[in-house]
């Protein structure tokens, strides 16, 4: 039977349209993000207060309290993730979009690079050699860890942590 969803002519290139295809995603992801805060903050309090005792000198008491702070912070954060991974289509839902999935793991000096991605892909966002830009992957999910040393000593520290969380 003919269905135009699927149907592939014999001399195209093939594209990923069912369960079990493989399909290229080419990873170009690159993101920017910064915020600013100030603060001031000043406060001030005066007491006063005094007395005569009949045939004594007058007394008095007066009292002055300030306090203020001034704060600030600024956070910057860029990313920039460039990759080509194999993606396998795991399922086809109601409207004909594929779902996928993909891992790729590259061991480089005891370091594991883990890139992963998946989301939803409509098959007319497939090129003709058969890949697709993560920029038009719907619900995209891509990640890239580092397991290692190097991954694991640019982590803060138990102690740096436990500060952090108290405030110090």
């Amino acid at each position: 039977m003919f269905n135009d969803k699927t149907y592939q002519a014999l001399v195209a290139d093939q594209k990923a349209v069912k369960v079990g295809d493989a399909l290229t995603v080419l990873i170009q992801e690159s993101s920017a993000a910064s915020s600013s805060v100030d603060s001031k903050a000043a406060r001030s309090t005066e007491l006063g207060m005094s007395g005569q005792v009949i045939g004594k000198p007058p007394h008095g008491l007066s009292g002055n309290i300030n306090s203020g702070g001034d704060g600030g912070g600024q956070t910057v954060r860029s990313g920039r993730v460039t990759a080509q991974i194999t993606a396998t289509v795991q399922g086809i839902d109601n409207n004909g979009e594929l779902l996928i999935q993909g891992q790729q793991t590259v061991d480089l000096n005891g370091e594991a690079q883990v890139i992963s991605v998946s989301g939803r892909v409509r098959p007319r966002d497939i090129s003709d050699g058969n890949s697709v830009l993560s920029s038009r992957i719907a619900d995209a999910r891509i990640t890239y860890t580092g397991e290692g040393y190097i991954a694991e000593k640019s982590k803060p520290s138990l102690l740096s942590r436990f500060f952090n969380l108290i405030g110090l």
